[in-house]
């Protein structure tokens, strides 16, 4: 049986000490777990074998008129994203998606750039009318859009940011000097982590160690990676740490959680620091895999872990300051998890594939295994499951759902429509204790 982890769960300052000379945050020893394939997000009750209960849009707006066109089978399982579908504010939705057509060689363009063009529109509901359009180029097939707080969101090209709004303006926000190589954005929209290459080597010795990998066709010289935590609201960092290797850092408006190994190899230890300097230890899980860690309001947080000979996907879900709120489990048929938050934090989405054999991280999927792409949304607090729906075409990257900002309606990319759907108050099924 798993151990759960709450205030009680003893803090291992053991392991701290031993992490001091790998990473280094301003001087700090900082625990800090090394990114893996993720982990399995687990769902409540009805997703696990009984039939969900039924929704209806109570609005449904074709897209197919504004250009879009759904995505071929090389985006299925490629995690590649091909397009993004928001609330700007409560009667307003904003929909990106990638658009087929020829494109000049940019000016900057560089050995690595896989430019495509991203159409934006910004649509009234529950009529549909188009309020604002624009064109944006980007460089590469990874996530570029990200929801912020106050109908905002965050624009990523290459290695630069840009801020905008229901008017499409792209403002800039900053600029990085090296190679991006991962965006979080917390759940509220006002906490930025960046995390960018970092040269390790002198000039000197980067210029030997790369013609050394030309000549016998290795790969470039490995680097640091450098991460920026950047204060959205006042544009300021509020830290900055060095890793040797890229991590999974989940970030709140008002700190980030550690993860280190306990004293046993399925032992691990949840510490949440505070930007105001202080930490808590929340305590131990214990977990077969590395656990998963996700924010899903400024302050309450959900880790998934798995246990011994079981496919299964085991959830507890606490707040920052280490309060039980609920458990639950799921299936090992619905797996990658994709999410979604209401701004004000009451309730979260997820998006989840349901696939026709159980699978482990060693596991590969193919299109074959994929049968549908579940969505449902949870009450965050109580965990109670309110509504269930599926998305279509199936997009691993997510983005293809969404939560208005106060949770009380759905939007799902389906069938060549935006379909959207009132979240209801009571729950019909409620997730296992």
């Amino acid at each position: 049986m798993l151990r759960r982890f709450g205030k009680t769960a003893r803090p291992l300052r053991l392991g701290r000490r031993l992490l001091k000379n790998i990473f280094n945050f301003c001087g700090i020893a900082v625990p800090l777990f090394v990114a893996s394939t993720l982990p399995l997000f687990a769902g409540a009750k009805a997703a696990r074998n009984e039939e969900p209960p039924a929704a209806t849009p109570e609005v449904r707006i074709p897209v197919g008129v504004l250009g879009y066109r759904p995505p071929g089978s090389l985006y299925l399982l490629s995690r590649m994203s091909f397009s993004s579908l928001d609330f700007v504010d409560s009667s307003h939705v904003l929909f990106t998606f990638h658009q087929s057509q020829l494109l000049h060689r940019a000016a900057d363009a560089t050995s690595s750039d896989d430019d495509e063009m991203i159409h934006a529109v910004v649509l009234a509901v529950p009529d549909g009318q188009v309020t604002a359009t624009a064109d944006w180029r980007m460089h590469d097939r990874s996530r570029y859009l990200w929801p912020l707080s106050e109908g905002r969101f965050l624009v990523r090209q290459r290695n630069s940011y840009f801020i905008t709004d229901n008017s499409l303006q792209l403002h800039g926000l900053v600029a990085s000097p090296t190679p991006v190589r991962t965006t979080e954005v917390s759940p509220d929209g006002h906490l930025l982590a960046v995390e960018r290459e970092f040269e390790r080597h002198t000039p000197e010795e980067h210029a030997k160690l790369e013609q050394e990998s030309n000549r016998f066709g290795d790969t470039p010289p490995a680097e640091d990676t450098e991460i920026d935590l950047l204060n959205l609201d006042t544009r300021t960092v509020l830290k900055r740490m060095r890793v040797e290797l890229p991590i999974v850092l989940p970030i709140a408006a008002s700190g980030y959680l550690a993860v280190q190994q306990g004293k046993r190899a399925d032992d691990y230890v949840m510490e949440y620091f505070l930007f105001s300097g202080n930490e808590v230890t929340l305590g131990t899980v214990a977990s077969t895999c590395k656990p998963r860690e996700t924010f899903l309001s400024a302050t309450v947080l959900m880790i998934e872990s798995c246990g011994p000979n079981n496919s299964d996907v085991f959830i507890d879900t606490w707040t920052t300051d280490g309060k039980k709120l609920w458990q639950g489990r799921r299936d090992g048929r619905a797996v990658w998890p994709t999410f979604a938050a209401s701004r004000n934090g009451n309730r979260f989405a997820i998006g989840l594939l349901q696939v026709s054999h159980s699978i482990d991280l060693a596991d590969s999927l193919i299109d074959s295994d994929v049968k549908r792409q579940l969505v449902q949304v949870f009450d965050t607090n109580t965990g109670t499951l309110l509504l269930t729906t599926y998305a279509s075409p199936v997009l691993t990257a997510g983005q293809n759902f969404a939560l208005s900002p106060e949770g009380d309606r759905l939007a799902v990319l389906r069938d060549g429509a935006i379909e959207i759907f009132r979240v209801p108050t009571v729950s019909p099924t409620t997730p296992s204790k």
